[in-house]
Parts: C-alpha cells; structure tokens; sequence
C-alpha cells in the first residue's frame, strides 16, 4: 500500500487549520449622532434672513425657495467618524475593512402634509423631491454658519430622493449612494459634511435636530463596514493546489 510522507500530512493539516481557524466576523454597524446641524436660507420673510444663523433651534429645514419664506433652505449636517473607524480597526484590524452601506435617519414632529410649524421662520411641509450631498469644505460651525457666508467646496451628489411626510415622529430612513470622494473622507476617520436640498421651489422638509429634546428624533448616519479577506485566505487555494500538485507526483512514484 503506497504511504505518503509525514510531512505532507502535516501540510494538509496546516490547511485545514487555517481554514476551520480564519476569524470571520459578522459585519459592524455604528450609529452616529451630528456633531453640529443647522440649516440656512437666503429667505427674507418671518426672520429668515442670508445673514442669519440658526444653529440654537429644535429643528432644521430644506426647502424650495417658494416654500413661504421667500427662498430656499439648505440644512447641514457634520458627523465624526473617528469613533467609528476605531470601531472598525478594533474589530477587523487595522484599516482591514470596507464601508458598505450608510444611511441618514431624520424624524419630525411636523411630519405630515400641510402641517405648519410652532415657529414662523419653517416653512408650510409639503413633500417632494430633494438631494443630499457630501461637501468637502467641514470649517462651518453650528452657531457661525450662514447662508451668506456658507462655502461648501468641492460637493458630490449622494443620491436623489423624494420626500413623503409620513407622520410624526416616525423616523425615515435615507440610503446614500457611495461615491469615491465621500468615501475617502469616510475612512478617514474625521469630520464629514453633508447637505440636503430642494429638487424643486415647492418642497418643504422639516425635520429635529441634535438638540431636539427627544434623543429618538435626533439625526443618525449609520455607517456598515465588513472585513477584506485575509491574505492567508486568498493564498490558500493556491497553496491547496500546489500541495495537491506535490502529492500526486509522490503517489505515481
């Protein structure tokens, strides 16, 4: 009866170690607060004003510039990442992993069509089409920014969506799209920016801030991340093959 070497059976082992011992951990989701949101306005009618800031307020808006204040609202979001990217290095090894998903939640309690805000400077809600987009330039502040003042930078669009009001405090959630640019800023572990705004004049989309004395209603960004294979995985069916390779040679012999 033909025998094989020790040392082949041992490889085989090796192999079959390695495969039964490679760590595969599940994907990682983290919840992110903002660390600053607002909105501005270039309106001109009940204290909206291009001057203005209005990061002290409960609530943000994005609307189109016939809303009822006189212009449009742009609202802005800033996230750290850094804790999540010290999650993920954490769980996957150091930068051994990749963003697969991420999605802004927004709740409201002026969530339904027609429902008219507690303060005159929120425009009537109405929905309809909106877009949300990455900007490069995160030197805004919460309680500085203004429309007059606002220079987003180089932007990259993250998707266009439609805005139906589905009633209070009933959070909707928002799936980006995972552009190169805003992905970088991404695994860069800092500040990200975002922006929602108006796909047409007649859109208005109030929504709670970070403030807002309701913590379920605050904005989240969820971020998804999963392993890159290990290099030991990829070379392993290679290295199956040329074990295999080897053992029959010995077994003609």
């Amino acid at each position: 009866m033909k025998t094989y070497p020790t040392c082949s059976v041992i490889a085989c082992a090796a192999i079959l170690l390695l495969v039964a011992g490679v760590p595969r951990a599940a994907a990682l989701l983290v919840s992110l607060n903002p660390s600053a949101d607002t909105f501005i306005t270039d309106g001109n009618l009940n204290g909206a004003s291009s001057t203005a800031n209005y990061g002290s307020l409960g609530a943000i808006a994005m609307a189109g510039a016939s809303s009822g204040n006189g212009g449009e609202y742009l609202a802005l979001f800033k996230f750290d990442l850094s804790s999540a990217v010290s999650q993920f290095d954490a769980e996957f090894g150091l930068n051994n992993w990749s963003i697969t998903s991420v999605t802004l939640r927004l709740a409201s309690n002026f969530g339904t069509q027609g429902a008219v805000p507690n303060n005159a400077v929120f425009p009537t809600v109405n929905g309809g089409p909106f877009s949300i987009l990455w900007f490069s330039d995160d030197s805004w502040t919460e309680t500085g920014v203004t429309y007059a003042n606002f220079a987003p930078g180089s932007t990259e669009g993250l998707g266009s969506f439609n805005y139906v009001p589905p009633g209070n405090n009933i959070p909707v959630v928002w799936t980006l799209n995972l552009r190169v640019n805003f992905l970088a800023d991404m695994d860069a572990g800092g500040d990200v920016s975002l922006q929602l705004a108006p796909g047409n004049d007649a859109v208005s989309y109030v929504f709670n801030s970070r403030t807002f004395n309701t913590a379920a209603n605050h904005p989240v960004l969820a971020v998804t991340a999963v392993p890159e294979p290990d290099v030991a995985v990829l070379l392993l069916p290679g290295a199956a093959a040329v074990l295999i390779a080897g053992l029959r040679r010995r077994s003609v012999r």
